[in-house]
């Protein structure tokens, strides 16, 4: 009877640990460039928490085989047009970017401010 508790606390423990989330995988595929632009709206979130950038978020997509990142921010009134994984705004009325609203796919939210609601 100890052994089979044993062996299910085992088994309990193993099934928790490898469900974890690896947060430092997540951030390795985070662009560099991608990284400061967070990390310059979480400076001005923490000087001033009334401004806009508390409210956004950023997202990514694929498409074509490559990652995208978008900006989304309810109270901005800057279009949502993808950022390529080297940071180089898109402009999706160019080949092969028109499908871009339609083929994109694999939205992963990559960061939120604290009240980012989405719409």
């Amino acid at each position: 009877m100890i052994m089979k508790k044993a062996l299910l606390l085992v088994t309990i423990a193993l099934l928790f640990f490898s469900c974890a989330k690896d947060d430092s995988s997540a951030d390795s595929d985070i662009p560099e460039w991608l990284k400061v632009k967070i990390s310059q709206d979480e400076a001005t979130i923490n000087s001033n928490p009334a401004l806009m950038q508390n409210h956004g978020a950023w997202y990514s997509y694929e498409f074509n085989g490559e990652t995208f990142y978008e900006y989304d921010n309810p109270l901005s009134s800057e279009s949502r047009n993808p950022y390529s994984k080297e940071g180089v705004r898109v402009n999706i009325t160019v080949a092969p970017f028109t499908d871009y609203w339609n083929q994109k796919c694999c939205e992963k939210l990559v960061w939120k401010a604290p009240h980012y609601q989405r719409p």
